[in-house]
């Protein structure tokens, strides 16, 4: 907002403790406050306490990464004023999608939905069963849909159940945000593709979760359905479920305007959490989380090696040798996905009695 002497209102912080705002210089937080003060307001031109685009740009980025509720916000634009060829001012003029009433109500919609997702959360759990139930209710509850409305919003997800990366990755810390865990959303390129995902903490920890990439509908979009499904479902891969920042960036690419922690840890990773990951040839202990999965009626199960040989040695002893037939008594239908690029053997099975 412009005071009456023409010069930027000076507001105070709401984003203490968000991730990327930490990042920030002091002159850009101050930037990055008045972009959040103008949309929570609705405001229409707010003039900005810089004539630095550059320092205006990243602390919007920031926004973006921090504040994944602003669904009311169709586009971020901005007004510049000059003399000679000097930038004396900036406006930002943001543009709403929907009115304040309507607003309101779309909110206590997404609100509600939720209230439903998270019902059967493990509130008093531990942040690596937190993290887990978010990832994979998104996946189940959440279609991946390249044509679905809103798709760069939450209204996408808790509205329609239907949505692309950056839904998925704001709906993400959405839930992790009221479940208590640090959360922020990342935006760059996968595999060349614009994507986005998260960043998140697990007890004080960082590390990386990409729920569209866990999701099958998106993973093998163009493989057919028979890879897509379990007896005509989509499934979930946990190879994005906390993963390192070597993991991630074999294949993602954040953008550099915000710093990124080096994520190092692994203990709540999902394959090391659950045991699923192994270091050395064991096909005991192997095919007892493979008879386990089975015995408790999952449909399939995911296993980590450390490195391709052990990969290609349990593939051959458990697929090729079958093997698995040792484990899994009644063993009616395997099918395997080819996932050596992670060293993962990734395994889907039903009985006879099914």
């Amino acid at each position: 907002m412009i005071t009456s002497s023409g010069k930027p209102l000076l507001v105070d912080s709401v984003s203490e403790g968000n991730y990327a705002y930490e990042t920030l210089d002091e002159d850009t937080r101050l930037v990055y406050d008045e972009i959040v003060y103008a949309i929570q307001n609705r405001k229409e031109k707010v003039r900005i306490a810089t004539t630095d685009v550059s320092v205006m740009e990243k602390a919007y980025m920031a926004v973006r990464y921090d504040y994944c509720n602003f669904f009311w916000l169709e586009k971020f634009s901005y007004v510049t004023y000059r003399k000679g060829k000097n930038i004396t001012a900036i406006d930002i003029t943001p543009v709403y999608s929907v009115s304040e009433k309507e607003q309101e109500s779309l909110q206590a919609k997404i609100e509600n939905e939720a209230k439903h997702m998270l019902a059967d959360a493990p509130v008093d759990g531990t942040d690596y069963e937190k993290a887990l139930y978010v990832y994979e209710t998104l996946i189940e509850q959440v279609d991946y849909d390249e044509t679905s409305e809103n798709n760069q919003n939450i209204l996408s997800v808790f509205l329609n159940h239907r949505t692309i990366c950056q839904g998925y990755a704001y709906a993400t810390q959405y839930l992790l945000e009221r479940l208590g865990i640090p959360c922020t959303t990342v935006v760059g390129t996968a595999e060349g593709e614009n994507h986005a995902w998260n960043l998140i903490r697990l007890d004080g920890a960082y590390y990386y979760m990409d729920t569209t990439w866990g999701n099958s509908q998106y993973m093998y979009r163009d493989s057919g359905e028979s890879a897509q499904s379990v007896k005509g479902k989509k499934f979930i891969d946990y190879d994005y479920m906390a993963v390192d920042t070597e993991t991630l960036m074999d294949t993602h690419q954040a953008d550099p305007t915000i710093p990124l922690p080096e994520c190092t840890e692994s203990k709540d990773n999902y394959y090391v959490h659950e045991g699923k990951y192994f270091a050395s040839w064991d096909p005991e202990k192997i095919g007892d989380v493979i008879r386990t999965a089975y015995e408790q009626g999952e449909n399939q199960v995911q296993i980590k090696f450390s490195d391709m040989e052990l990969y290609e040695q349990a593939f051959q002893y458990f697929v090729e040798n079958y093997h698995i037939e040792d484990y899994c008594s009644g063993l009616d239908t395997l099918r395997y996905l080819e996932n050596s690029g992670n060293n993962v053997l990734f395994l889907q099975f039903s009985s006879e009695e099914e």
